[in-house]
């Protein structure tokens, strides 16, 4: 089965990840004409029936778009609006960071220095993200402060592997649920530098030595309530 060429692929992405919405993404449906040609003749003809008001387009939709889809490519476009939401500092900081720790949980353990290092304190500290919200402005920028400058040496380092391909994501999941990457790093690319983390209250160190399951919801659940 060939897959979309990358541009289609990229609009399809963009759905799924929530940068385009559903009415943008059904204007650019009617408007790419050779969308067709990309199709097998009975995909298209189900994928134009579908109803793209329907509450449920996303689910149908998948079931026939998937195979035309490498989301090897999805799963790295995912984490690179991560990565540059932590490099940028931007509004959604510290969401992206429990969602590192969530994907590091999820089997992307290349994220373990982010993760682990800074995203599991995180998460546990502001278990309910109404506490996080509930900080004065000031006290969440000394905390983000704090830890910004370790958080983007690390997103930084992970870029840099995609671009020279030490990391290429398959897009596959295994039987329990964690996500599959050819790892192509050194013994030495793989060392921990990330797991020693400052508690900023107590100051304390505190070291991880291995791989901690999540239990439950994920953070990322318990704020959208996906």
């Amino acid at each position: 089965m060939n897959k979309f060429p990358t541009g289609i692929q990229i609009e399809f992405f963009k759905l799924l990840n929530d940068e385009l919405s559903i009415e943008n993404f059904e204007h650019w449906v009617y408007e790419t004409k050779e969308l067709e040609f990309f199709f097998e003749q009975d995909d298209y003809l189900d994928f134009i029936s579908l109803d793209f008001k329907d509450r449920h387009i996303i689910h149908e939709m998948k079931k026939i778009v998937d195979k035309y889809l490498n989301y090897g490519e999805y799963e790295k476009r995912k984490i690179n609006r991560i990565l540059a939401d932590l490099i940028s500092k931007n509004d959604d900081f510290s969401k992206s960071l429990i969602a590192a720790y969530d994907m590091y949980c999820d089997g992307y353990e290349f994220l373990d220095n982010i993760g682990m290092g800074y995203g599991l304190t995180f998460a546990n500290e502001f278990f309910e993200f109404k506490d996080w919200m509930n900080l004065p402005i000031d006290e969440k920028s000394r905390r983000v402060n704090a830890i910004y400058k370790g958080i983007k040496t690390e997103a930084e380092k992970v870029q840099d592997w995609f671009d020279r391909k030490k990391i290429i994501l398959t897009g596959e999941v295994d039987e329990i649920g964690h996500y599959g990457y050819i790892d192509n790093r050194t013994i030495e690319e793989k060392k921990p530098t990330g797991y020693s983390v400052i508690n900023l209250d107590e100051k304390k160190s505190i070291t991880y030595n291995s791989t901690l399951p999540k239990a439950g919801q994920t953070w990322l659940q318990k704020l959208f309530g996906n």
